[in-house]
């Protein structure tokens, strides 16, 4: 699932792709536009732009298809897919294709909740132990906080934390919510510290079963999605004729690598984000997060339960199922969340102050799109047009050569708060990879000091004193992030 530190992906791969299969919509009239850059957003412009960084995106990181909708002032005004839904058969990806959307569909969870919330029938800042009946979650400590909703939904809730899969053509199904939200236990006193925690927001799930008095699915699908206009009827069960238009999941195969098929899996913590839509469905989502809960006159929420969702926790930079951010380039506030299952990847990202935003998926475990503000050539362009800005794309990067043994002077593993990553030699090749994923990015050396990562706007920079190299800083979006190297 996803995880809050930056997820440097990817790896180039030789193959073709199909023509885009793309569906454009009118552009809001700029009577509506939300501010006067908005009213010069060109949709021809935006579609070229963006088929141009996809198609080389695709190329340069080895995934099989993309599938992208674009959202403005609460309309989508272009979906289109890219590449392979299945390679073997190069069977084209189209807006129909489905695909998991990961940890992106926390915050329709937590939506839930918060409508549960307004009718009354759960407060924020009550303990969850009191609505889970014969399965609470287990205080070890002693705590003189227990868990409440607000620190579940904003992972401050001290539980410990993980999910399990399980194939889905073994013969072992995973444990159901209620087996393991009663197995749950706190390590620490919840508002200590954050933590992302998948079994807490599977645990919200089962709290949604149990308050709601109906099944999690058709809870989601009756209050949610039907409501906002979405059609997809079973996000949680696939129903047959959603299986034949699902996209196969794929692993990045080597730095140079073809993709390769990988497992089909399913999760225990299916509410945390083991979900299959349209990327067109999940946009419509979007609209009612930067709409004050409302989609086409049809309200899901009130304005201030989204602004709850919005606003982060604790002193930290997470709501309800987003991260929410200040973009320091452009100045506006960014709501966003990634999804990640073996195979797959999603993001949803959101503009507060313009009302734009954009979300998409892809059937291969190698995006690099995961740091915030999650900033890559495909999304930094997209949010730019969408507001009405001016964008031009970049030119292809090309690396410079750069000494073998200064090469293996950067070779290790960094560390940073949030998880680690693997610098390593391929050939004359330097490659990132986040530790424990297999998916890895070619570095391109732009000094032989600096280096940016191949398909992505995102640069490393290796640094030390003394002639000895003790860090790394990744630059994306306007933020600096610095890893330390394992001793």
């Amino acid at each position: 699932m996803i995880r809050r530190y930056v997820c440097l992906l990817g790896l180039p791969a030789l193959f073709a792709f199909p023509g885009s299969v793309a569906i454009a919509q009118s552009a809001p009239s700029a009577q509506n536009a939300p501010s006067a850059k908005n009213a010069r957003f060109d949709l021809a412009k935006t579609q070229a732009v963006l088929t141009t960084l996809i198609k080389r995106s695709l190329a340069d990181n080895g995934i099989p298809s993309m599938s992208i909708a674009l959202v403005r002032d609460g309309k989508i005004v272009w979906t289109a897919a890219f590449g392979y839904a299945n390679m073997a058969t190069r069977t084209p990806a189209t807006t129909d294709t489905i695909y998991s959307t990961g940890s992106s569909f926390k915050s329709v969870t937590a939506t839930a909740l918060m409508q549960l919330a307004e009718q009354g029938k759960l407060r924020l800042d009550s303990p969850i132990n009191n609505y889970l009946g014969e399965d609470t979650v287990q205080d070890r400590l002693q705590s003189e906080k227990p868990v409440t909703f607000t620190n579940l939904l904003s992972m401050w809730s001290g539980l410990i934390g993980g999910a399990n899969t399980q194939p889905i053509w073994g013969r072992t199904l995973p444990k159901s919510m209620e087996a393991f939200t009663g197995k749950l236990y706190s390590i620490r006193a919840a508002e200590t510290k954050w933590e992302y925690n998948n079994f807490g927001y599977g645990t919200a799930g089962l709290l949604v079963q149990k308050i709601s008095g109906v099944e999690y699915e058709k809870y989601v699908v009756d209050n949610i999605l039907k409501p906002i206009g979405v059609t997809t009827p079973h996000p949680v069960y696939p129903s047959a004729d959603m299986v034949e238009r699902l996209a196969l999941p794929y692993l990045a195969g080597g730095s140079h690598g073809q993709p390769v098929p990988t497992a089909q899996v399913h999760f225990d913590v299916y509410p945390a984000g083991d979900i299959y839509l349209r990327p067109a469905d999940m946009a419509r989502y979007l609209i009612a997060q930067l709409n004050g809960g409302v989609v086409d006159g049809q309200r899901i929420l009130s304005e201030e339960s989204v602004r709850e969702m919005h606003k982060p926790r604790f002193g930290g930079d997470y709501g309800f199922g987003f991260w929410s951010v200040r973009d320091p380039v452009s100045g506006h506030t960014m709501i966003h969340h990634g999804g990640a299952i073996p195979g797959q990847r999603a993001f949803l990202v959101g503009d507060l102050d313009a009302k734009v935003g954009l979300y998409y998926m892809t059937n291969s475990d190698s995006l690099p799109d995961e740091a915030p503000p999650a900033w890559s050539d495909v999304t930094d362009a997209a949010l730019k047009l969408l507001r009405g800005e001016d964008y031009t794309i970049p030119a292809e990067r090309k690396g410079i050569a750069v000494n073998d043994k200064l090469l293996d002077s950067y070779v290790g593993t960094y560390d940073m708060e949030h998880g680690s990553f693997v610098i390593s030699r391929e050939g004359r090749a330097l490659v990132i990879q986040q530790k424990g994923n297999p998916g890895k990015s070619e570095l391109l050396a732009a000094t032989p000091e600096r280096f940016s990562q191949r398909g992505s706007s995102r640069t490393v920079t290796f640094e030390g004193d003394g002639g000895k190299i003790d860090r790394l800083v990744l630059e994306v979006g306007g933020r600096r992030m610095t890893a330390t190297r394992a001793k």
